[in-house]
């Protein structure tokens, strides 16, 4: 778009998984090449890879160090702080002629205590109990119980 003279601007959001894809580097590269500030990767850097912290898999750290390594210019946030996300969404491009990367730093299952960041709990068969009570610790009511069998995947 932006070599055809396009104004249009384009966000693609990556889990901080796929960074262990050499096609999302070799993007990186050709993004810098042509030299497309109209692009944007977002990176929700929850720090898991399926049910595995990525830091024990393929360790990605320091991350914003390697995205400008790349050419990059890069921003990390507070993935959960609404008015940060906006004030870096606002000020895209950050910088002429780079391809431009926002780390936003997040927890799997923020607010949900019972679950929140555990790898053991994000793949699960819940019961429509067990999401009631989710459901009941969103709002605060109180804490859940998961007694589910958590699901493997790699």
């Amino acid at each position: 778009m932006q070599n055809r003279g396009s104004p249009n601007k384009v966000v693609c959001v990556l889990g901080d998984g796929e960074l262990n894809e050499g096609s999302v580097w070799e993007a990186v590269l050709v993004a810098n090449a042509y030299k497309l500030d109209n692009l944007l990767f977002v990176v929700d850097r929850n720090f898991f890879q399926a049910n595995m912290p990525t830091e024990e898999l393929i360790p990605l750290e320091p991350l914003t160090d390697k995205f400008a390594a790349f050419g990059a210019a890069v921003k990390r946030i507070d993935g959960h702080d609404f008015i940060a996300l906006e004030e870096a969404l606002t000020s895209f491009p950050f910088q002429k002629d780079k391809l431009n990367v926002l780390i936003a730093d997040t927890r799997r299952g923020k607010g949900l205590p019972s679950i929140e960041a555990r790898a053991d709990r994000w793949f699960c068969n819940f019961t429509h109990d067990e999401v009631e009570a989710l459901l009941g610790e969103l709002h605060g009511e109180h804490s859940a119980t998961i007694e589910s069998e958590t699901l493997v995947v790699r």
